[in-house]
Formats: structure tokens, C-alpha cells, sequence
């Protein structure tokens, strides 16, 4: 089994075990504490938490994505297929997978969600699923390519991803189980987006 398929798998596997875990007293209660905590700074993270989020709002991840697949198509030779096919099906893997899971596994929101009318099902956040598959997707193909460094790639992901994830919990959108799911549920959306890239790649 390959590098992508493993990870894929595995985090296929994690993401049912955390679903699980998440209904039990003893995570909830973490949960409960991590929300907490937040909403005692959430009048003043708003604003910072409002703008890290965007990364996986429905509006941007899909630039994203077609922002690094009109890089690569520009400046890199063989069929732009290769490049688009794989970024395509990060941005909307992260979208379906984590409606396929909040449609199996209904968890309700925080308080201050559900005060919104946020009444979507909780796990796994969406928005950081979306922001997880697409930017490790980008970042994985930018590096491949030789358009950016590694450690550069590197620190984008975990910055990017964190924030996102993050700002769910900071927001009151999700619990922390949530923002974990989903940063579980873009691995695994990316690691096959990823294979599917090395599969076309190898085929030139």
C-alpha cells in the first residue's frame, strides 16, 4: 500500500475513532472546558479569529486552489489536467467529506452556535477540513514542482491550518473535537488529492 493510501486510511480510521471518542462524558467535558476558556477571550479574538477563518470559507479555498493550479499550469510544461485534476478534487473532497460525516453523525453545536441558528451538524468543521485539503494539497504540488521550499511549504501548513482550525473554537462555531476532525478529515482529502497527483505525474 502506498505512502498516500496509508494516510488516507489512517486518518479515514481516526476520524471514526474521534467521532466515537467525542461522545463519551470524558471528552465532552474537555470540550466543555475548551469552550470555556475561549469565551472568556472571544470578545477580543473576534476580529483576529474572523479574518484566520476565511481560509476555509467556500469562497476561498476554491482560489486557493485554482490560484496554485494556474500557477503551476503557467510555468510548469505537461497537461494543465494534472495540476487541475488534483487540486479540483481537494477543494471539493473537503466539501464532501465532511457533509458525508455531519450527515451520519449528527453533533450539536456549542451554545453560542447554536444562539446563531447555527444548527448544522458539528463534526468535523467544515471550514477546517476544506482549509487543511486544500493548502497541504497546494503546498505538497508547489514543492514537487520546485516552486517552493519545503521548510517554507512547511510553516504555511501548519500556520495556516492552526489558525483556521482555531478560529472555529475562538468563534464558538465548534468544539475542539470538531476543529481535530477536521484538521484528520483535509489530511486524508489531501493525501489521496496528493496521489492522484503523483499518479498523473508519473504518467508524463
Amino acid at each position: 500500500m502506498s505512502f498516500f493510501a496509508t494516510t488516507a486510511l489512517a486518518a479515514g480510521t481516526g476520524l471514526v475513532v474521534l467521532a466515537l471518542a467525542s461522545r463519551t462524558r470524558r471528552v465532552q467535558r474537555l470540550d466543555n472546558l475548551l469552550e470555556e476558556k475561549a469565551g472568556l477571550h472571544r470578545p477580543r479574538l473576534r476580529r483576529l479569529a474572523g479574518s484566520a477563518t476565511l481560509t476555509g470559507e467556500k469562497f476561498v479555498h476554491p482560489v486557493i486552489a485554482a490560484a496554485t493550479a494556474g500557477t503551476l499550469v503557467l510555468t510548469r510544461p505537461g497537461s494543465p489536467l494534472r495540476f487541475v485534476l488534483p487540486l479540483a478534487s481537494a477543494s471539493l473532497g473537503g466539501i464532501v467529506a465532511h457533509h458525508l460525516v455531519k450527515f451520519v453523525y449528527h453533533r450539536p453545536r456549542p451554545e453560542v452556535a447554536l444562539l446563531r441558528d447555527k444548527t448544522e451538524a458539528a463534526f468535523p468543521s467544515g471550514h477546517t477540513t476544506n482549509a487543511t485539503a486544500v493548502v497541504t494539497t497546494s503546498a505538497y504540488m508547489l514543492v514537487r514542482e520546485g516552486l517552493v521550499p519545503l521548510p517554507i511549504a512547511v510553516v504555511c501548513v501548519i500556520v495556516l491550518c492552526l489558525a483556521t482550525g482555531l478560529s472555529r473554537v475562538a468563534l464558538g462555531w465548534h468544539w475542539g473535537t470538531d476543529v481535530l476532525g477536521g484538521w484528520i478529515a483535509g489530511i486524508g482529502v489531501a493525501a489521496m488529492a496528493c496521489w492522484a497527483y503523483e499518479a498523473m505525474r508519473a504518467s508524463i
